[in-house]
């Protein structure tokens, strides 16, 4: 009709995807772009895999139901069409480099879900992607910071070299020999297309893997140290530790985000330090690459450690090699439940609770009193359940660096820890009352000087107050540093598990004792001491010496298999007062120093010196909000009465920060959330990007 009007239709423009020119309108979806593309290069291939990326925007477009509006797409774009897979050069934790898939167009997270899965690691969200350091020249870094308990001299370089991964993957010893040959793809006549395309059969054959069978990734295979130490990256200084902790991938963007390519190193690595249901049953790869990184920081001096501590950590390494030496299979005898890393305490089992009534039993019936016993002590016995009651040594903290122990009667009962001038006093009121729950633990101990302290730090209003309290004998150092752990989880020493944890820290404590070894353990191993203490010990002792040293140790833990040599490896690694802080070099708001420390850990977060002291901490528990001014880069956290902000420094960017407390605040909502193995992991993801990036 001629009234009618006409309907305009869009305008149409071209578009360039490689090398091909498309006639398209901005109301075209990407899925029907791509099906034109497709029809165009006329190849007999599965495109399934294939997407569009736009690398100036730096986005995939995944979504194939959008329209090229939608995603701002217009005449001048030039896009790509390419695989989301591509290999990628994964190292794990114990430094074995294999070529695998990688996901290119999901998140870092789903990515790192999806590699864990295929290699038979639980609980993904533990973990992360690291890249490779290039830093080589820190000269310009302040040498005089060290890190914390470390006061190294500061020589030479950080510097990663570049052949790390070339070298540890033409390493016959180290390459893993599980994945088939890579199967080519047709190739396209397109000159856009790459000629060869690789198809990773990465699950399939994680999938019919045995893992019983040697060399898998449950049992590592030993590496010489000399051909691994000299390329990892050592920080001289507490700057080049904190810069290196910039180098996490961010979980919400993906790899080709990141500007990631094919073939790239990237290291698979445990980021956040709380390790939920850790069962020797179900994790035998999870705990071997747990240990493996554990392992390899000792031995890098990434965490410092006394020399009591480094030959507890060598004395377990050789027991681990020898037991993967000699067993043809990683089946072996398990530890129950109740001694997985982390969970000491949560569930008592019958020998604990038959010896508890026993002895109690033995205590109602006066078995155990003799004619000689004073009444003190036998009121001391018969309260055992009940509180501890001994002579202890404390000394307060101080501004000098002197610390003078004196002597009191200490009451512990429950949660509540008590201190009196001497025994007489106990019924009257004391010097001062200490409540535990909530408190942080820490030993302090040297065997060979019979030095026994356990350090408490204890909250306040004005911070993080220190009393260090001294034992006398290795019986009594057990016993109230059990009962101390206990408190400071709101748990009494009235519970089973208490005599459990007294026996484990006597143990290790026996372990790290010296002893007499027998001329045929000497002449039954030949071991080299470089590969089992840092390297700072090899410089300070003969080899002569540290052999004897670490074997002294070793006859302590000899009767232990692989699985509980790991996980008394781990437990030791988690007594470390360095242990899961990673810290960030910072400028605080309205503070007068230029420089200060901002460290994240798994319940709290803490401001510290240069030298690693600790200034203030602050609970996550008690955090009402935390959000990053994406402008200026300003930290901003609201805890209860109380706002700290803070400017990260030497390029530190503010994301890494808050996705580390966004992480922890996710990780510990793992059990009130119930979020296990069969949940979907869409809503695991949605969650921990709600927490984590912060964008929106």
């Amino acid at each position: 009709m001629p009234n009618q009007r006409a309907i305009p239709q869009p305008l149409s423009w071209n578009l360039t995807i490689d090398s091909t020119t498309l006639l398209v309108n901005g109301s075209m979806t990407v899925g029907s772009v791509m099906v034109q593309l497709v029809n165009r290069l006329d190849v007999s291939q599965d495109f399934s895999d294939y997407a569009l990326w736009w690398a100036k925007a730096n986005i995939w477009l995944t979504n194939t139901k959008s329209t090229l509006d939608q995603y701002g797409v217009q005449s001048d774009a030039l896009l790509h069409f390419t695989s989301m897979h591509k290999l990628i050069r994964l190292q794990l934790p114990d430094l074995r480099v294999l070529s695998v898939q990688g996901d290119f167009s999901v998140s870092v997270f789903a990515a790192v879900c999806k590699l864990c899965k295929d290699l038979g690691i639980r609980h993904a969200e533990e973990l992360s992607l690291l890249r490779s350091s290039r830093l080589s020249n820190t000269n310009t870094l302040h040498e005089r910071r060290t890190s914390p308990r470390r006061r190294r001299n500061n020589n030479g370089t950080l510097n990663r070299h570049n052949s790390m991964g070339d070298s540890l993957a033409n390493n016959t010893s180290t390459i893993s020999t599980l994945f088939s040959p890579t199967t080519p793809k047709l190739r396209s006549t397109d000159s856009s297309m790459r000629q060869h395309r690789s198809i990773s059969n990465l699950s399939k054959s994680l999938n019919n893997l045995d893992l019983n069978t040697d060399g898998n990734l449950a049992q590592t295979p030993m590496t010489p140290i000399k051909n691994v130490l000299p390329q990892l990256t050592k920080p001289n200084n507490i700057i080049e530790k904190s810069i290196l902790n910039n180098l996490w991938y961010d979980s919400s963007r993906s790899l080709m985000e990141q500007n990631t390519h094919e073939n790239d190193l990237i290291l698979l690595r445990f980021k956040y330090f709380t390790f939920y249901d850790l069962n020797p049953k179900l994790d035998a790869v999870r705990l071997n690459q747990l240990y493996e990184q554990a392992k390899w920081s000792i031995l890098s001096e990434d965490i410092d450690c006394t020399e009591e501590e480094i030959m507890a950590f060598a004395a377990l390494q050789l027991q681990i090699q020898i037991q993967s030496f000699h067993s043809s299979s990683t089946s072996s005898t398990y530890l129950s439940p109740t001694e997985d890393v982390g969970h000491e305490y949560d569930n008592g089992n019958d020998y604990d609770v038959d010896r508890a009534l026993e002895r109690l039993q033995d205590s109602l019936l006066g078995s155990k009193a003799t004619a000689n016993q004073s009444t003190s002590s036998l009121i001391q016995q018969f309260s055992t359940a009940e509180e501890l009651c001994d002579y202890l040594r404390l000394s307060k903290q101080r501004r000098f660096p002197l610390k003078t122990f004196k002597r009191y009667w200490f009451v512990m009962r429950d949660t509540q820890l008590t201190y009196y001038n001497n025994e007489c006093q106990q019924r009257s009121a004391p010097i001062e009352k200490i409540s535990l729950k909530g408190c942080e633990i820490f030993p302090d101990v040297n065997i060979s000087s019979k030095k026994y302290v356990i350090r408490l730090l204890i909250p306040s209003i004005d911070g993080m107050n220190e009393a260090l309290i001294r034992c006398s004998t290795e019986e009594q150092y057990a016993k109230w540093m059990a009962a101390f752990r206990l408190a400071s989880k709101g748990r009494s020493i009235n519970e089973p598990s208490y005599e459990t944890e007294r026996e484990s820290i006597l143990a290790l404590l026996h372990m790290q004792r010296p002893s007499p070894v027998p001329n045929q353990t000497k002449s039954k191993f030949d071991i080299q001491p470089e590969n089992f203490v840092s390297n700072k010990f090899v410089k300070k002792y003969k080899t002569k010496q540290l052999t004897e040293r670490i074997l002294e140790a070793h006859a302590t833990v000899s009767n232990l298999d692989s699985v509980e040599a790991k996980l008394r490896y781990l437990k030791v690694w988690q007594a470390l007062p360095e242990f899961g802080i990673t810290t960030f070099v910072v400028k605080f708001k309205e503070s007068n120093k230029k420089e200060e420390l901002f460290g994240v850990a798994a319940n709290r977060l803490l401001r510290m010196s240069m030298t690693g002291d600790i200034v203030k901490t602050w609970w996550i528990s008690r955090m009402r909000s935390w959000n990053v001014n994406w402008e200026n880069k300003l930290v901003t956290i609201e805890f209860d009465g109380e706002t700290i902000q803070f400017l990260p420094l030497y390029g530190i960017d503010s994301k890494c920060i808050h996705e580390y407390i966004g992480a922890y605040i996710f990780l510990s909502m793992r059990a009130t959330a119930t979020m296990s193995d069969n949940n979907d992991p869409l809503r695991q993801e949605t969650l921990f990007q709600r927490l984590t990036a912060a964008y929106t």
